[in-house]
C-alpha cells in the first residue's frame, strides 16, 4: 500500500482560488492507497516576479532530542519528479525499471531542538517531509516515480518511524503551503509564509495539549477508539485517518452506512441542490435518487452524472463511488463528500451552503475530522481530502512571498506561533486595534461606510467608494470602532456565521469588541471568534453589506487603516 507521488492537477471552471488534490498513483508495494491530501493552485494574478527559490526556515520547538531529517520532494513543473537539496537545486530521480530500487538519499539534516535551520525552497509542487530519529525509506520505480511511505501497510519500512509532512506549491503565482491530516495526525507542526510587506501568516497550530485531546476524544467515542499506531516500545506514532483504518481493520468498514442510508432515503422523495461554485451561483445541479442511484441534472434539466450509494471507504477517501474528475462531475462529488464527512446532508437540502454551523453534529459523522478541527487553534485542518469546501482547510497563500516556515511543535503543552504571526488567530484575535481616526479600507480600497450617514441604531454597515466624509471616518479606541458617535456592532450579539454588522449605541458589550490581526489583516470579534466580512465575498463591489464569518483569510476579510 505504498504509493507514488504524482503531479498536481488543477480543477476546471476555477478562475478564483480553490483546491485541487495531489493525486496518488498505485505503486508495486501493495494494494490500494487513498489519494493524498489537498494542494491548491490559483488563477494567475499580476504580481512581482517570484524568485527561483525562497528561504524556508525550519524551527524545532518539539522538545525532543532526536535528530531531525528533512526532505523536499516534488515536481518543478516539468513532469519530472525529484528532490531538492538544501541550496534549492533540483535533482531528478533516476530512471529505473519495474522493480523498485532504493532512492538516492535526499535527506537534509534538520535543526536540533530549540534551533532553526534555513534552506532554499525551489519552485515546485510537492511535500516537505520531516522525521524524528531516523531517515525515511523511499523507493523509485518505473519512470522515476517515487514510492512514498504508506504506514497503513504493516510491512512498510516507515511504519515504525515518527514523521509527517507539509504540502506546497511555489510557482510564478506565489506560494501555497498547508498542513495536512488526510492520511494521519502525527508530529505536531505549523506552516506559514512571510508576505512582501513583512507580515507573517501561518496555520496548523494546535490548541494546548491538542494532540492528546484528539487521542482522548476518539478513545471516548464508541467505534473510533482504535485508530492509534504505536511503536514497538508502546509510544504513540500517529492517529490513522479512518479511510486507511478501514483497510487495516482498525475501524468498522460500515461505520458511516446508517447515515448514508438515511441520506439516500431522504433524497428518494425530495431534491438535493448542489451549488459548488461560490463565484458562479448560476451553476446549480439537482440530485434525486432514482433506482438506487443519485442522478444529477443541470439548471436546464440535462443529465450530468449519477452516483451509486457510497461505501464508508468511498466517503473517507472521496474516491471510488465519489470519484471527483476535473469537471462539474468532480465539483458535485467533492461537495457530496464534504457533506457526508460533516454530516450536513440531512439538515441542508442545498450544499454546501454558506455557513459552517451544524458541522459534525449528527451521531454518525467523521469524528476524526471533527476532533482535529476542534483542537486546531484557528479551527482549520485538512481532515479529509476536500476539506477546502467552504474554506475549512489549513492553508496559507501569498502571490509574492519572501519566505516560508515550518515549525515543529511540542507533543504536549502549549505551542507558540511562528515568529511574527499569531498562529492563525485561533484565539479569536489578540492584536489590539491600532489607535487613530480615519477610514477602514477593504482589500479593494473601498471604505467601510454608514449608509446615508444616518446614525440610527441598527443601520447595517457597507463598503462603498471612499469619499472621506464622516460616514467613513472611524475612531479606533481600545477595542471599539466608532463613527457618527456610535459603535460597530454585531446584531443581537450574534456569534453565528452571517450575523449582521451594524451601527449601534456604544454599550461596551462583546458585540462591539474588535481586535486586529496584522498577519492576515483581519478584524476579529473575540466574542464569536469570527471575522468582519463583506457579504457575498470577493470580488468586492460597491454596496456590499458587512457580517461576521468564520475566518478564512480571503479578500472579503482583509482590512487596513
Amino acid at each position: 500500500m505504498s504509493r507514488t507521488l504524482s503531479r498536481t492537477q488543477s480543477r476546471a471552471r476555477r478562475p478564483r482560488l480553490h483546491g485541487n488534490r495531489l493525486r496518488s498513483v498505485l505503486a508495486t508495494f501493495g494494494a490500494l492507497a487513498v489519494a493524498a491530501a489537498t494542494l491548491v493552485v490559483a488563477q494567475p494574478t499580476p504580481a512581482a516576479a517570484v524568485p527561483a527559490t525562497i528561504p524556508l526556515t525550519i524551527t524545532n520547538d518539539s522538545g525532543r532530542g532526536d535528530q531531525v531529517f528533512v526532505y523536499v520532494l516534488g515536481d518543478p513543473g516539468t513532469g519530472q519528479l525529484g528532490w531538492a537539496d538544501a541550496s534549492g537545486t533540483f535533482h531528478a530521480w533516476p530512471t529505473v525499471g519495474g522493480t523498485p530500487v532504493d532512492a538516492p538519499d535526499a535527506s537534509i539534516a534538520g535543526p536540533a531542538d530549540g534551533q532553526s535551520k534555513t534552506i532554499q525552497l525551489p519552485k515546485m509542487s510537492g511535500r516537505v517531509y520531516f522525521s524524528y530519529g531516523s531517515k525515511l525509506s523511499f523507493k523509485v520505480v518505473n519512470d522515476g516515480r517515487l514510492v512514498q511511505p504508506a504506514v497503513q501497510n504493516p510491512s512498510d519500512p516507515n511504519r515504525n518511524k515518527l514523521f509527517s509532512w507539509t504540502e506546497f506549491t511555489l510557482n510564478n503565482d506565489g506560494l501555497w503551503i498547508n498542513s495536512t491530516q488526510v492520511d494521519f495526525l502525527s508530529a505536531p507542526y505549523q506552516t506559514g509564509l512571510r508576505k512582501a510587506d513583512g507580515s507573517v501568516i501561518s496555520t496548523g497550530m494546535l490548541k494546548p495539549n491538542g494532540y492528546q485531546n484528539v487521542v482522548n476524544a476518539l478513545a471516548a467515542t464508541p467505534g473510533w477508539g482504535n485508530l492509534a499506531q504505536r511503536a514497538p516500545d508502546g509510544s504513540l506514532l500517529r492517529i490513522l485517518a479512518p479511510g486507511h483504518a478501514i483497510g487495516t481493520g482498525q475501524i468498522d468498514a460500515n461505520i458511516l452506512s446508517s447515515y448514508v442510508d438515511q441520506v439516500w432515503a431522504k433524497y428518494t422523495n425530495e431534491n438535493l441542490t448542489v451549488a459548488p461554485y461560490s463565484y458562479d451561483p448560476a451553476a446549480v445541479f439537482t440530485g434525486r435518487v432514482q433506482n438506487g442511484v443519485m442522478r444529477f441534472t443541470n439548471a436546464s434539466g440535462a443529465y450530468v452524472t449519477e452516483f451509486r450509494k457510497p461505501s464508508s471507504d468511498s466517503v473517507f477517501g472521496c474516491y471510488n463511488d465519489l470519484a471527483a474528475p476535473n469537471n462539474d462531475i468532480g465539483a458535485i462529488a467533492r461537495t457530496l463528500c464534504a457533506g457526508f464527512h460533516r454530516s450536513t446532508l440531512l439538515t441542508r437540502t442545498t450544499q454546501p451552503g454558506t455557513s459552517t454551523s451544524g458541522f459534525y453534529e449528527a451521531s454518525v459523522t467523521d469524528y476524526y475530522s471533527k476532533f482535529i478541527h476542534q483542537q486546531m487553534a484557528n479551527g482549520k485542518a485538512y481532515g479529509f481530502a476536500f476539506d477546502d469546501v467552504l474554506a475549512q482547510e489549513s492553508l496559507v497563500h501569498d502571490g509574492n512571498p519572501s519566505a516560508a516556515y515550518i515549525q515543529l511543535d511540542p507533543f504536549s503543552g502549549t505551542a507558540t506561533p511562528i515568529a511574527g504571526s499569531d498562529g492563525g488567530g485561533g484565539d479569536g484575535g489578540t492584536g489590539t486595534l491600532p489607535a487613530g481616526t480615519g477610514p477602514v479600507h477593504a482589500s479593494n480600497g473601498m471604505c467601510v461606510d454608514v449608509p446615508w450617514a444616518d446614525s440610527f441604531n441598527g443601520n447595517p454597515l457597507q463598503i462603498v467608494n471612499c469619499t472621506g466624509n464622516t460616514a467613513q471616518t472611524w475612531t479606533r479606541s481600545g477595542s471599539t470602532l466608532a463613527a457618527l458617535g456610535r459603535c460597530m456592532d454585531v446584531a443581537s450579539g450574534g456569534t453565528a456565521d452571517g450575523a449582521v454588522v451594524q451601527l449601534w449605541e456604544c454599550n461596551g458589550t462583546g458585540a462591539q469588541s474588535w481586535t486586529y490581526r496584522s498577519g492576515d489583516q483581519a478584524i476579529v470579534n473575540p466574542q464569536s471568534g469570527k471575522c468582519l466580512t463583506a457579504v457575498g465575498g470577493a470580488p468586492l463591489h460597491d454596496g456590499q453589506r458587512l457580517e461576521i464569518r468564520t475566518c478564512s483569510g480571503t479578500a472579503a476579510q482583509r482590512w487596513t487603516f
